[in-house]
């Protein structure tokens, strides 16, 4: 009896341990093929995530251009015209980048659309030269407007002066107006035509400096009409201090 059961426990070792070792071996396989490869998705699904939220950034950023053009009361159509054209490339080329993307099957592929984004320099060129076009353009309106404002007043001291009063000071504020006019629109108007043609193969040179250039004479622009804006209003104040003396 002993002898059988010694028997029986050696027959059952033999039978057990490979059988355990086997699953085992088999549980390690399947570790080693389905979590790397369950990661390696789950990567390339999060890749193409932050590859879209980009694309979509800049989708935004093309939107508002257009509406700043849309809303634009001074933009001449021509330069809304090419600016358009630009924004509707740059939302084409997006468009490829986002179908790209979403085609890729490695990470690699979509690191190479994630690289292209920001090479689009939509932020860099894009924008500024739309946005400085839209101001130039207004200045120049707005230095027209203010010719007229001079040619008013021009009237009205020459009345003035017909009429007995000493408007020499006026005449003084006028041609300072006239000047700051003449100036403010010489500084403007030459940047919308000195950014337009800039393109994303223009960065950093030339379009950082030309854009910089831009922004300081659209500043300097603003600044002088303002001051001739300021001046009519002086030589309005002044005539009208003219009439009242003389009631």
């Amino acid at each position: 009896m002993m002898r059988r059961s010694i028997l029986i426990a050696v027959v059952l070792a033999v039978t057990i341990v490979p059988t355990a070792a086997l699953a085992a071996e088999d549980t390690g396989r399947d570790t080693t093929t389905t979590v790397p490869e369950r990661t390696r998705d789950r990567a390339l699904e999060e890749l193409k995530e932050r590859a879209a939220q980009m694309i979509d950034r800049q989708m935004d950023l093309l939107g508002r251009l257009r509406s700043s053009i849309a809303g634009s009361e001074h933009i001449t159509d021509g330069h809304a015209a090419t600016l358009s054209g630009n924004i509707g490339a740059a939302a084409a080329a997006l468009e490829r980048l986002a179908a790209q993307a979403e085609a890729a099957t490695t990470v690699a592929e979509v690191w190479e659309v994630i690289r292209a984004i920001p090479a689009l320099h939509i932020g860099n060129v894009l924008a500024p030269k739309t946005h400085q076009v839209i101001a130039s353009d207004a200045l120049v309106a707005l230095g027209s407007k203010l010719e007229r404002f001079a040619d008013k007043l021009e009237d009205l001291i020459t009345r003035a002066e017909e009429n007995g009063h000493d408007v020499d000071e006026a005449w003084r504020m006028l041609e300072d107006m006239t000047d700051g006019i003449a100036e403010g629109v010489r500084l403007a108007d030459p940047v919308a035509e000195s950014v337009i043609g800039l393109d994303a193969s223009d960065w950093p040179d030339p379009a950082q400096s030309t854009l910089a250039a831009g922004r300081r004479d659209l500043r300097a622009a603003g600044q002088t009409l303002r001051g001739a804006y300021a001046t009519g209003h002086d030589i309005v104040q002044f005539l009208r201090d003219l009439v009242a003396e003389a009631a």
